[in-house]
């Protein structure tokens, strides 16, 4: 099992891609592509947790299910607007603060669809503990830069779901 940690998000403002994908082949690479356009026209990096990519799970993701799938990007928001300009293929949308129950998972590279279930049973049964439950902000997973940041460095992953 997996130790549960939670943490605030506060409000944010995010560009973002969504689009229904088949299997996880699918969902790799509709990441790859977002970060590609991100890497061919950076925006200003935000620290932290609060200024990570990540990518927002709204449905099963596997041979049976296409999701849809959100990639979002945190953006400053005194620039947001400017900065979505030069990004024509992403969206520009607000998200609400929120408590967010999490699992780090490590590198990226040796994590998600084999941990998947293992870490979702872990976070149910810790809401169930503790008289939680999820919001409908969508089950994540959270890419969080390692310095020095390098085209070969492979960021750590955390495992979230955003509680009401």
């Amino acid at each position: 099992m997996y130790e549960v940690e939670t943490r605030q998000i506060p409000e944010r403002r995010l560009l973002c891609a969504e689009r229904h994908v088949g299997g996880q082949e699918g969902a790799w690479a509709f990441g790859k592509e977002f970060v590609g356009i991100l890497r061919d026209r950076p925006t200003p990096q935000l620290e932290g947790v609060e200024g990570a990519a990540f990518c927002i799970y709204y449905g099963d993701v596997s041979d049976d299910g296409d999701g849809p799938i959100e990639w979002c990007k945190p953006v400053p928001p005194d620039e947001a607007e400017e900065i979505a300009a030069r990004y024509p293929e992403l969206t520009l949308r607000a998200e609400a603060a929120h408590e967010e129950a999490f699992v780090h998972l490590g590198p990226g590279d040796q994590t998600m669809a084999v941990q998947w279930e293992l870490v979702t049973q872990t976070l149910r049964g810790w809401a169930e503990e503790h008289g939680r439950h999820p919001s409908d902000l969508g089950v994540r997973i959270t890419y969080i830069a390692n310095p020095p940041v390098t085209e070969d460095s492979v960021p750590d992953c955390d495992f979230a779901v955003p509680l009401r």
